[in-house]
């Protein structure tokens, strides 16, 4: 049964704003290249690059269209103006759609449709990870690798320990992936490969340290040399270690090409060793950028946490890698495993050459059986947090809360006394550290970013409250303690997307300082032209940060971005407290609900042998 109406999905799209210029720009080149579209072809086309834009490389063909509708978050109205059905011979025959390998603009497969680009890129990906995992000449390991490991590593406990087996394996493999959540020491493990390394070179390392945005490159800086300074290195070491982490974004400026034509030479990165931290927030673009810059005598080293959310742009590449259930590896590798003198039965289990570069660590050195937000953390994780166990653990936990939210007059004004509350106090915090110190102690998440209960809205409220209660005095939106984020990078300030600051008043002007990397950059506000308050922050943005009580603010009706990783991911920037404002029980629904991201890379890792 088809649905009737006066008006079609093409109008509503433009009139309304879901199928952008870029979308109606796009159809219009396709057509007057290749000819007249039907409107099965423009509807795929147009839905392949909407999903693009909500972090997806492919469009999945065996989905219902409305299903399309409700993932990239469509209005109801505009989803029951979606044709039922199309017919999708009409796209093998599409001029415009090829095969792989083809010089088409859009890849069609089985059950899914892409951009060829992406498609690409993918590929891209897979053929390095293949070139630089197998073909290499693992070291011959000798007493000083023994040695060097078991200073490190002086436990003489049965049990496998896995951080140990990552600074091994970063020894004998040119490329590794490390994955584990909070508190599972991914810290403490880069500190002791960088220590294994340095001890084990014949010449001074060229090592660089990056992340992908700059307040995970500054908390990545921060951590590592607060670790480093427990392992016993004298001051002469403690020298040879890069004095900070920079954004990927800075590591790569200047080594790509630039003008119209490519340079007839690549530039390379040139270190002995590149360590990316947060690396499940890497999209696909960002991620083959990176690759295509790395030498063959260098290696790289990605850690994350693979059930973290993936990255805000396309594609998940961390989690579509990590695909391996448990830790195992080739007969080979395990064989050279042991001549680390390492305890306990090495799991063989593997035959693929990716997964044989990969450590997952399992153990939790912050969160224990005793900790609430480990518990819940984990309960979210595993998909097995029903009502009652969720219900269960906040009552048993005084570090879990949880408050009714329905957003109305006075939750509302719970909310603006709160921050009012706390801007009163920044008027006694006279530097910028301690007013970034003051707000990294407390973070309030959102899961939108727009509406009347995304991040936006509220940080437009908030500030318009202090303003109307006379508790900050504002000169052109500015005042002394104004927290804020930076929300695209500038190269020409040296500020990245995703770096926090906060506005201070000095001898009665305005300066803001960002905490990019691991310094405090001081930079006049009339300068930032890509910022926005940072009294709420979404999920998304909160990756890479840490903060001693996270509340989580739930929308005002269940939402399809409440997701098993989004969940986990909220939990998990809490240090000490987490508190739930809404419908508890959505904690269970979201859980129930993994975040699925259509891509063709999923489907080449299971190719690797």
């Amino acid at each position: 049964m088809s649905r009737t109406t006066d008006r079609n999905w093409w109008k509503d799209g433009v009139e309304s704003g879901w199928v952008g210029r870029y979308e109606q720009e796009m159809i219009y080149y396709l057509e007057s290249e290749f000819g007249v579209m039907t409107e099965d072809e423009k509807l795929c086309t147009v839905f392949a690059s909407l999903f693009v834009k909500s972090g997806h490389v492919a469009l999945p063909l065996d989905r219902t269209v409305t299903e399309w509708g409700e993932i990239v978050d469509l209005e109801k109205e505009s989803i029951e103006l979606l044709p039922e059905n199309i017919d999708l011979n009409t796209l093998k025959s599409g001029n415009h759609v090829g095969k792989n390998g083809e010089m088409k603009p859009f890849i069609l497969d089985d059950d899914s449709l892409s951009i060829r680009r992406y498609r690409e890129l993918e590929k891209q990906v897979i053929d390095w990870i293949k070139d630089r995992s197998t073909g290499y000449s693992p070291p011959v390991i000798t007493d000083l690798h023994r040695q060097q490991l078991d200073r490190l590593f002086p436990s003489t406990e049965d049990e496998i320990d896995w951080q140990k087996i990552a600074v091994a394996m970063s020894v004998i493999k040119p490329f590794l992936i490390i994955s584990g959540g909070p508190g599972t020491g991914k810290t403490t493990t880069v500190a002791k490969i960088l220590a294994m390394h340095l001890r084990l070179a014949e010449r001074p390392l060229k090592i660089a340290l990056a992340a992908p945005t700059g307040k995970a490159a500054g908390r990545m800086g921060e951590a590592l040399m607060n670790q480093l300074q427990t392992l016993g290195l004298s001051d002469e070491e403690l020298t040879r270690f890069p004095d900070e982490a920079k954004t990927v974004h800075r590591l790569l400026y200047g080594k790509e090409e630039r003008g119209l034509l490519p340079s007839a030479r690549r530039e390379m990165l040139n270190y002995d060793l590149v360590i990316v931290d947060e690396a499940s927030m890497i999209d696909l673009t960002l991620m083959n950028r990176l690759l295509r810059h790395v030498g063959e005598n260098t290696k790289l080293i990605f850690l994350g946490d693979k059930d973290q959310l993936s990255s805000v742009e396309a594609g998940a590449v961390f989690s579509d890698l990590c695909q391996k259930k448990e830790n195992g590896f080739t007969t080979d590798t395990a064989n050279l495993l042991k001549q680390f003198d390492i305890n306990g039965q090495l799991p063989e289990a593997v035959k693929s050459s990716l997964d044989d570069s990969i450590v997952y660590l399992t153990k939790s050195y912050r969160f224990g059986e005793d900790s609430g937000i480990g518990r819940l953390a984990q309960l979210v994780k595993s998909g097995s947090a029903e009502v009652e166990r969720v219900e269960e653990i906040f009552n048993r936990f005084d570090e879990l809360e949880h408050r009714l939210f329905s957003y109305d007059k006075e939750d509302l004004e719970f909310l603006s006394d709160h921050m009012n509350r706390k801007a009163e106090k920044l008027k006694e915090l006279r530097s910028p550290e301690s007013l970034m110190e003051f707000w990294k102690e407390s973070a309030w998440l959102t899961l939108h970013r727009r509406g009347l209960d995304g991040s936006e809205y509220l940080n437009s409220m908030i500030e318009n409250s202090l303003v109307r209660r006379h508790t900050v005095t504002a000169e052109h939106g500015w005042y002394h303690g104004r927290p804020i984020i930076v929300t695209r990078n500038d190269y020409n300030l040296g500020i990245f997307n995703g770096d926090m600051g906060v506005c201070m008043e000095e001898n009665g002007a305005f300066w803001v300082y960002i905490e990019s990397g691991s310094e405090l950059k001081r930079v006049s506000p009339q300068r930032l032209l890509h910022i926005q308050p940072a009294y709420f922050l979404t999920v998304h943005k909160s990756q890479g940060s840490e903060f001693d009580h996270v509340h989580l603010l739930f929308p005002r009706q269940e939402s399809q971005l409440l997701s098993r990783e989004l969940l986990y991911t909220a939990i998990t920037r809490s240090r000490e407290k987490f508190t739930c404002h809404g419908n508890m029980e959505w904690i269970s629904s979201g859980a129930d609900r993994p975040l699925k991201r259509y891509t063709g890379l999923s489907k080449l890792v299971k190719t690797l042998g």
